[in-house]
């Protein structure tokens, strides 16, 4: 994304692709739980700013990605067969934004692989965080210097992640209506305290 944005266009339209772009990996990891991402206003620049934010979200997707390749499953979610249809919908808006971009075909390639990626993700038993977040963040990175990640990725990026949080939200609703709210730990009561010398060893290991 920071390489397709260069001095050759308005600064106005650079701070607002990069500002863009914060926000929507922003609202992708809020929906979806992921910690460790938040919007970066700290430094003198925008062009700072986002530089740190994606170095944040690089170690993030990193995470993610080792997590994968040592075989532990990540939090995940079912999501409903509306939901995917919908999810679909906004997926073939993605494919259309870069099959029609002026970017260079290697590139094309490659996010049309990413949407492949998330698609096959999509139509499993449970789709995984892990996967969705870092392949979203590929997409909006990869589109950033299009005048198409303005009119249309947000939208359909924003879309899918809000889907996929209200699915969650409603499978956490439910397992907690079935288990119930979390049972107090209860202490065994020890009414009667041991004597002698075991007793003088037990006080001898309380720490105040």
């Amino acid at each position: 994304m920071l390489k397709a944005i260069s001095h050759e266009t308005p600064a106005d339209f650079d701070s607002l692709l990069r500002t863009s772009y914060m926000t929507i990996v922003t609202a992708a990891a809020d929906e979806l739980g992921v910690a460790g991402v938040q919007y970066v206003d700290q430094f003198d620049s925008v062009e700072q700013d986002v530089r740190e934010f994606t170095r944040v979200v690089t170690g993030v997707v990193a995470k993610f990605r080792l997590r994968s390749s040592s075989g532990r499953v990540g939090r995940s979610v079912r999501l409903a067969s509306r939901t995917k249809g919908i999810i679909e919908s906004e997926l073939s808006k993605l494919r259309d934004v870069v099959s029609n971009s002026q970017l260079e075909d290697v590139k094309k390639r490659k996010l049309l692989g990413k949407i492949e990626e998330f698609r096959t993700e999509l139509h499993k038993e449970r789709l995984g965080y892990g996967v969705a977040f870092s392949a979203l963040v590929f997409l909006a990175a990869g589109v950033g210097g299009t005048t198409a990640f303005l009119a249309d990725v947000p939208n359909a990026v924003t879309t899918i992640m809000h889907l996929i949080g209200q699915d969650k939200e409603k499978e956490e609703a439910e397992v907690l209506r079935l288990e119930g709210p979390p049972k107090p730990n209860l202490l065994a009561d020890h009414t009667r305290a041991p004597s002698g010398k075991m007793s003088r060893h037990m006080d001898d290991d309380i720490p105040f």
